[in-house]
């Protein structure tokens, strides 16, 4: 192992953080802000890494925050006799069909921007947030209508993921409610 690595990774993570765009970070606050103000419930949906992210954020949100928030991968036997019955593909979107009210939220969790899971549950979404990795031109949830961004611009996902986590860590940390 190179040991004279071992600060890349922190470099990396730090120019990345400070690419995030403010605005879209101010308006993914100002969405989750009113869908506290309103009683309107969060959903949170991502796959493997952005699953155990979509868990974090729920219980941040909901414990520090006071938002109704709830990590869609976390309802496992819902979504997968819907991912079984249904195809995979359409497992978080047949569950918000069941759950989703006019005014809640959809936070939408994919480095590549291409989980047709986590793609097919933010279509036609009013109010949506969107962590993913580079707005690369191919990266399907970059071009959805009503959303914030929330890009982490590296190729790298464990820097990826890494920064979805420290964002939500951020918005829980300026909603909190103490």
């Amino acid at each position: 192992m190179e040991y004279k690595q071992l600060g890349a990774h922190f470099a990396e993570l730090a120019a990345a953080l400070l690419s995030v765009d403010r605005d879209e970070l101010r308006k993914a606050i100002e969405t989750l802000k009113t869908a506290r103000e309103t009683r309107a419930s969060v959903w949170i949906v991502g796959n493997g890494g952005s699953a155990a992210t979509a868990s974090h954020f729920a219980n941040d949100l909901s414990k520090m925050c006071g938002i109704k928030a709830f990590s869609i991968p976390d309802m496992v036997p819902t979504i997968t006799a819907f991912g079984n019955d249904e195809g995979w593909e359409r497992m978080f979107q047949y569950t918000m069909d069941v759950y989703l009210e006019r005014d809640d939220v959809v936070v939408a969790i994919s480095c590549s921007g291409n989980s047709m899971n986590v793609v097919r549950a933010s279509r036609s979404i009013q109010n949506l947030v969107i962590l993913t990795g580079n707005e690369f031109e191919s990266n399907k949830l970059v071009h959805l209508p009503n959303r914030a961004v929330l890009a982490a611009m590296n190729d790298e996902i464990t820097i990826q993921e890494d920064v979805h986590m420290a964002i939500c860590h951020n918005i829980a940390r300026l909603l909190r409610k103490d």
